[in-house]
């Protein structure tokens, strides 16, 4: 298949942009499918050592997108790949904003359920958030836990839609969208 070359390609994106887009995308894939997967994990220490993990994981990818967003914000926003109708352009925005935010707060939320359920927040071990209560918030971890849980399937949608309009762009289009994400040329 080759890409057309009527279209014209805004520049190559730089390698931060590419390294920080990739690696949140990797972890959040991950850690959608290790969160998953946590639910057929049987209560004990097996468990409890699963969930730390998950929680190690998702303070990197929190701060990973962290990264990223500020990087957007140094850099600015890559300019729009080819030319597309109005209606295209602002579902591409809506869905690029969807996914910064719900990148920022999933593991935030997680933070939050954490912290509700009177237990610190760490980094394979290494105390990152200090316990803040000392016994279970209710509420708040109800609150926290239905947020974190919606969110993973708010983002497993918004990574799907995406994933489908960069095959779109790829094998329809024939733009040069994805090859200029994987730092490809033309």
């Amino acid at each position: 298949m080759t890409a057309r070359t009527d279209i014209p390609l805004p520049a190559p994106l730089s390698l931060p942009t590419r390294l920080l887009h990739w690696g949140v995308a990797l972890g959040i894939l991950v850690m959608l499918a290790y969160g998953l997967a946590l639910q057929w994990v049987p209560s004990g220490p097996a468990r409890t050592a699963s969930v730390q993990v998950h929680k190690s994981l998702g303070l990197l990818v929190l701060a990973l997108a962290a990264a990223r967003l500020l990087w957007r914000w140094r850099e600015g926003f890559p300019p729009p790949g080819p030319a597309r109708g109005a209606w295209e352009r602002r579902a591409a925005r809506g869905v690029h904003a969807a996914l910064i935010a719900a990148s920022l707060l999933m593991p935030l939320s997680g933070i939050v359920r954490s912290l509700a359920y009177a237990r610190p927040v760490a980094l394979f071990g290494l105390p990152v958030i200090p316990q803040i209560f000392a016994e279970k918030q209710e509420r708040l971890y109800a609150l926290a836990a239905g947020l974190h849980d919606g969110l993973a399937w708010v983002l497993a949608g918004l990574v799907a839609l995406h994933g489908a309009a960069a095959l779109k762009h790829h094998c329809l289009d024939r733009d040069g969208t994805l090859r200029r994400m994987l730092g490809l040329g033309r």
